[in-house]
C-alpha cells in the first residue's frame, strides 16, 4: 500500500492582527481641538469601514470562520452576486440556520465561475455598438458607390464635348482615387469591426466554459452534468439504451476538514475527483455535484457495469495512504459511498437522481465504502 503527499503550500489561515483589525477594531481616542493626519488605515476603514462591517456580520449570520474563502464568498456576496444568487444563498441560511463550510466552497466556485450580470449587459452593449458600427460602414460604403456611378454617368457625358474631354477625365481620376481611398477606409473599419466581434465571441465562449466547470478540481460542475444528462436520457428513450448515474460522497469528509483543515479537503477533493476521472475514461463522464459529491454518468451501461468502475476506483483509493506534506501527518484512509441507479421506462432525470440518492443514502447507513443500487 502506498501513500501519497498533498502539497499544502503556505497557510492559508489569516493572521490573528488582522482578525483583530477587520473584527475588533475601535478608534482610537483623540485629544478635541488637535488636529491629526488621518492614518492610512483610518482613511480605510473610512471609505470601507461599512463594507467590513457587513462582511463580519455575513459571515456571523452564516456561522463561518474568517477564513479568506470565506471573506471573498462574503466580498461576491455583497458586491457581485446576481439577485438569483443573493436569493438562494438567504434561503439556503433560512432552511439551514447558516452555510456549512463544504457548502460554502460550492457557492463560491458558482459564484467565481458565474458571468456577472452587469459584465453580460456590457458584452451584449459591445456586440450591439460593434454590428451598429459595421452596418453604418456598409451604408456609407454603399452610398459612396451610388455617389461615385452618379459622378462617373455625368463624366462620361461630358467626353461627347472634345472640349470638356480633359476637365472630365481629370474628374474621373480624382473620383476613382476618392473612392479608392474610401473603399481602403471601410475595409479596415470592417475588419477592426470582424476582429473586435471574434474577440467578444472568444470571450463569451470562455466565459460559458468557465459557467459549466468546477473551480477547484477542473471537473464539469452541476449544471453542466444536469445539461448532459438531459441529453442522454433523451438519447437513451429514443435508441432504448441502459442508461445509469451514480452519486459518490467521500467518507466522512467533515472530520478530515476538523481535523486536517481546509486546505487539506480542498487536496482529498481534488485526489478523488482524479481517480473518478481515471477509472471513467472515456466510458463515463464525472462531475463534481457540489462539497464532497461526485455525480457520474454513464452511458449504454446498466447497475451492474458501472459497479464495475466504481469499485475500480474504490480500489485504488484503498491502496493510497493519504500524508501532507508539509506537517507529514497522516490523512489515513480515504473512501468512496456510492448510489446507482439505472434509467426505467419513461422515467425522469430527477427520479432517476433521487433513486441515485436514496442508494447513497443507503450506502452511508450500512457501513460506507460501499455501492448501493437502487431497486
Amino acid at each position: 500500500m502506498s501513500s501519497i503527499s498533498l502539497d499544502l503550500g503556505e497557510s492559508s489561515e489569516p493572521s490573528g492582527g488582522l482578525l483583530k483589525w477587520l473584527l475588533g477594531r475601535k478608534s482610537e481616542t483623540r485629544t478635541p481641538g488637535v488636529r491629526e493626519e488621518l492614518s492610512r488605515d483610518d482613511r480605510f476603514m473610512m471609505r470601507h469601514g461599512a463594507m467590513v462591517e457587513d462582511i463580519c456580520e455575513f459571515l456571523a449570520r452564516a456561522g463561518l470562520d474568517p477564513i479568506p474563502d470565506h471573506y471573498e464568498l462574503a466580498w461576491l456576496y455583497l458586491a457581485g452576486a446576481s439577485s438569483t444568487q443573493r436569493h438562494m444563498i438567504e434561503a439556503h441560511m433560512l432552511e439551514h440556520g447558516g452555510i456549512s463550510p463544504v457548502h460554502a466552497s460550492g457557492l463560491l466556485d458558482v459564484m467565481r465561475n458565474a458571468i456577472s450580470e452587469r459584465e453580460l449587459a456590457a458584452m451584449v452593449e459591445k456586440a450591439k455598438s460593434d454590428i451598429n458600427e459595421a452596418q453604418l460602414t456598409a451604408d456609407r460604403s454603399g452610398q459612396d458607390v451610388a455617389n461615385f456611378g452618379a459622378a462617373l454617368g455625368v463624366s462620361v457625358d461630358s467626353l461627347s464635348n472634345p472640349d470638356a474631354a480633359r476637365e472630365a477625365v481629370a474628374k474621373l481620376q480624382i473620383l476613382t482615387q476618392n473612392m479608392m481611398e474610401r473603399a481602403a477606409k471601410a475595409e479596415a473599419e470592417l475588419k477592426e469591426r470582424s476582429k473586435a466581434m471574434s474577440q467578444l465571441k472568444s470571450r463569451l465562449v470562455q466565459s460559458q466554459k468557465q459557467a459549466l466547470s468546477d473551480a477547484l478540481t477542473g471537473l464539469p460542475n452541476r449544471r453542466a452534468f444536469d445539461l448532459q444528462l438531459d441529453e442522454a436520457i433523451e438519447v437513451a428513450h429514443e435508441t432504448k439504451q441502459p442508461l445509469s448515474v451514480a452519486f459518490c460522497d467521500i467518507d466522512f469528509f467533515k472530520k478530515v476538514n476538523d481535523t486536517h483543515g481546509h486546505a487539506v479537503g480542498d487536496r482529498v477533493i481534488k485526489h478523488v475527483a482524479q481517480v473518478l476521472k481515471n477509472c471513467a475514461g472515456a466510458k463515463a463522464h464525472v462531475a463534481r455535484h457540489g462539497g464532497e459529491e461526485y455525480a457520474l454518468l454513464f452511458e449504454n451501461m446498466n447497475a451492474s457495469l458501472a459497479c464495475d468502475l466504481l469499485n475500480s476506483a474504490r480500489a485504488r483509493l484503498d491502496a493510497k495512504r493519504l500524508v501532507a506534506k508539509d506537517t507529514n501527518v497522516s490523512i489515513g484512509e480515504v473512501t468512496i459511498s456510492c448510489g446507482v441507479a439505472t434509467l426505467q421506462i419513461g422515467e425522469t432525470g430527477a427520479s432517476m437522481l433521487s433513486r441515485a440518492d436514496q442508494a447513497l443514502y443507503e450506502a452511508k447507513n450500512t457501513g460506507r465504502n460501499r455501492i448501493c443500487i437502487a431497486p
